[in-house]
């Protein structure tokens, strides 16, 4: 019996064997991973600074029950620390305080409530009008843009200013599967599968231009990368990419149609799905023996429909993209030097914080990257780097520039190939898998207990 389940194993194709084995370790991993952060962190709670308010926020993961208190007693702010999973202490007088009930019960402020926060509990902990999962094991997952696909795949973008932010094919395989199963099931179902085609593409790219060994690292990288997590979240990223390596794939095969027809569903996933128009177009000037306007017109006809899809959603949405960003994410355009020179800055006062500060080593991390991806990768997979990078940078937040780019960067596939090149260095490989499995761990866990970090 053995012998056959080896033998069926090993007709498998290398890459389909290898992406299977890495994928159910880290799904196995990052799921024991975040009962150990329940265990331990059974109820998250924090002390903010909201808007010039000084916030308590209380969330039971068990039951995702939420609270918001003001901090000010009085003319004291007063700060928090959990003593169980019910009660909590305050550092100034040590009183002790009902979570649920934001009132002392012993010491110098018994019988003191705690007034409600004038920032709304659903604006800390958005599930805009979507149930928490009953599955306990994905309700940890179900977190701030998770729930926007959830709200728009089950009630469209009727009847919530912001949505449009959002592209519409994610929440449409989610309301598609939803006809079945549990929409968080769904949701995450998709994301899971498509990140399983996105290590059997990935690791066939660079076994074609390199070696197994390093597509095997390269996938390693991949998947231990601090914010790799969102792969197997409710999240675009392992879809946009699954579409996005697809389409480069094919053109390197010369399949135009199937790679513009790949295009225009990264196109419907995510804004930055348009731009795999320009690597594509090179890639058909750059093989055209024949490189006259006329010739190159009538091959690249086909990718037409990339822009065409954005167009598309535009024109159904109103072209209310702009407004959604700046209304409800407080987000304003820039030169993308602006955006850094922003985060450099506030890293500088005392507002910055440690997610700010891993933004910023990224995103200039990831700039560097793009030399390496110059000398070490074809033409056109630093063209996809260049506009995946230099995209989200346009883009800046009020309080906190750089934001998500931890979780940006992902899409930057070249860059891991490049890594999986380096990785034949023992100590380059060490550097790599255990800070990138520290962080991990850490970001993984902080998104857990609803703090952001991408």
């Amino acid at each position: 019996m053995l012998q056959k389940l080896s033998s069926l194993w090993n007709r498998i194709p290398s890459a389909w064997r290898f992406a299977l084995a890495a994928f159910l370790v880290a799904r196995l991993a990052l799921t024991l991973w975040s009962f150990v952060v329940y265990w331990i962190f059974p109820v998250a709670l924090q002390n903010l600074d909201l808007f010039g308010e000084p916030a308590l926020t209380v969330f039971d993961l068990r039951t995702s029950e939420r609270y918001a208190y003001s901090r000010a007693v009085g003319e004291t702010t007063l700060t928090f620390r959990a003593l169980d999973d019910q009660y909590m202490l305050d550092d100034q007088t040590g009183s002790v305080w009902s979570m649920r009930e934001g009132r002392a019960i012993q010491g110098n402020y018994a019988g003191t409530s705690l007034k409600p926060s004038a920032y709304a509990v659903e604006n800390i902990f958005p599930y805009l009008g979507v149930p928490p999962s009953q599955n306990e094991a994905l309700a940890l997952w179900q977190r701030f843009d998770t729930n926007w696909y959830l709200r728009i795949a089950a009630y469209g973008y009727q009847g919530l200013a912001g949505s449009t932010a959002y592209f519409p094919l994610y929440p449409i395989l989610i309301r598609l599967l939803s006809f079945v199963i549990e929409p968080m099931i769904a949701a995450v179902l998709v994301s899971n599968i498509a990140l399983f085609g996105v290590l059997v593409l990935l690791y066939r790219l660079v076994s074609r231009l390199a070696d197994e060994h390093a597509a095997r690292r390269t996938l390693i990288y991949f998947l231990v990368f601090p914010t790799s997590f969102f792969f197997m979240a409710a999240y675009t990223e392992s879809l946009f990419l699954l579409f996005a390596t697809g389409s480069l794939s094919a053109a390197s095969r010369r399949h135009w149609r199937r790679a513009a027809a790949l295009g225009m569903l990264s196109a419907l996933t995510r804004l930055q799905g348009i731009l795999l128009f320009f690597p594509l177009l090179y890639m058909i000037w750059n093989e055209n023996k024949n490189p006259s306007p006329r010739n190159i017109f009538l091959r690249a006809l086909p990718l037409v429909i990339i822009p065409a899809a954005t167009l598309a959603f535009f024109i159904f949405s109103n072209f209310s993209m702009i407004t959604a960003l700046q209304g409800n994410w407080h987000a304003s355009f820039v030169f993308p030097w602006a955006n850094v020179w922003a985060s450099i800055t506030l890293l500088m006062s005392p507002d910055g914080g440690i997610i700010d500060t891993m933004n910023l080593i990224v995103t200039l991390g990831f700039i560097a990257m793009m030399f390496a991806i110059w000398k070490n990768l074809p033409v056109e997979y630093s063209l996809y780097s260049i506009v995946m990078l230099i995209t989200p940078l346009f883009r800046m937040n009020a309080t906190q520039p750089l934001v998500s780019m931890m979780r940006y960067a992902l899409a930057i596939f070249p860059a891991f190939m490049v890594f999986g090149f380096w990785g034949e260095n023992k100590w380059v490989n060490r550097v790599i898998v255990y800070l990138s499995l520290a962080l991990q761990l850490y970001l993984s866990a902080q998104f857990i207990l609803w703090g952001w970090v991408g």
